[in-house]
Parts: structure tokens; C-alpha cells; sequence
């Protein structure tokens, strides 16, 4: 499954690349998202033009539209790799399903979510950010729903990050 999200940014684009990169945005976007138990900063540095970072998120169990079903605390759990190049406004991301124990690795090889996020400086001084991605789950039957299931927390988590964005560009 393919989406594109989009958000203009009351900033500029400078603006909002130091928000993006800042230590705090973690803890912000974790109280915009209700569904979220977490969000820990793994790694978070800047070498170069290259920013880099990796958050580990883990959901509140059960997601409300699997409310009656019994998911592993393990399955609501995952990395978000980020790489972000300065020079052209744009950047990778891809998030790797977690366990503690690593139980997931046949999880891993079912899962798939990959894309690119993009900063636009507009004419009126705000900025645009678009996150392209897909997101493939290859599980008989129930692969698409898992799809679409993952695609509206994802929304939902960009959505919260937009807000945060903006509230770390007011600061300055």
C-alpha cells in the first residue's frame, strides 16, 4: 500500500529543519499521540550535512480496532530509522519491527514500511513536508487489512509530528 502525507509548516524551511532535528521532538510528538506508550531516542546526531536518527516506539495495547484480541506487547513495538540530508531538504526513512527476545525475525521478513520525507520551502515563508511511503504485509487473508491498519497509526503519528514541528518553529 502507497500514501503520500502532507502538512504545511507556519515556518521557514531552516526553521523547520532545526525543529526536525531537535532532541525535544520525540518527547513532543509522544504527547500528541494518544496511542503511544513511548518514544526513546536510540540514536540522534548530525555528521556532516547527514542528520541521523532512530526512535523506538511502543504502542498502548490494544489498538482500539483490535480491542477483544490478544497481541503481544513484543508485535506493538518498533524501530524508525531516519536520514535526513541537509543539502537537499529531504531524507529515508524505514522502521524494523522489535522484540526482545527477537521472536519477529519471520515477522520482519513479512514486513515492510519504507519512504521518503521531503522539506519545500513555499512563496509565503511556510513550508510544505510530504512523506511518501509503503507499507507491505505479506500475511495471507488478513495482509491488506494489516496494511490499511498500519497506514492510519502511521497518519496518525505524522499528523502528531506536524503539530509538534510546528510547536518547537514557535519557540524560536
Amino acid at each position: 500500500m502507497q500514501f503520500e502525507i502532507t502538512h504545511e509548516i507556519d515556518a521557514p524551511l531552516d526553521v523547520v529543519e532545526l525543529a526536525l532535528m531537535s532532541p525535544y521532538l520525540g518527547r513532543m510528538l509522544a504527547t500528541r499521540f494518544a496511542a503511544l506508550e513511548s518514544v526513546a531516542a536510540i540514536a540522534h546526531g548530525v555528521q556532516g550535512r547527514e542528520f541521523k536518527r532512530v526512535w523506538r516506539f511502543q504502542v498502548k495495547p490494544p489498538l482500539k480496532v483490535l480491542e477483544g484480541r490478544r497481541i503481544p506487547r513484543e508485535l506493538l513495538n518498533w524501530d524508525d530509522h531516519a536520514t535526513f540530508r541537509l543539502n537537499e531538504h529531504c531524507g529515508d526513512w524505514h522502521v524494523v519491527p522489535r522484540g526482545d527476545a527477537d521472536p519477529h525475525a519471520a515477522w520482519r521478513k513479512r514486513f515492510r514500511a519504507v519512504g521518503t520525507y521531503r522539506l519545500t520551502p513555499l512563496s509565503d515563508g511556510r513550508t510544505r513536508r510530504t512523506v511518501v511511503g509503503e507499507v507491505e504485509v505479506k500475511v495471507k487473508v488478513v495482509g491488506a487489512l494489516v496494511e490499511r491498519i498500519a497506514y492510519v497509526e502511521l497518519k496518525k503519528a505524522y499528523d502528531a509530528e506536524a503539530d509538534a514541528l510546528s510547536a518547537l518553529c514557535a519557540l524560536t
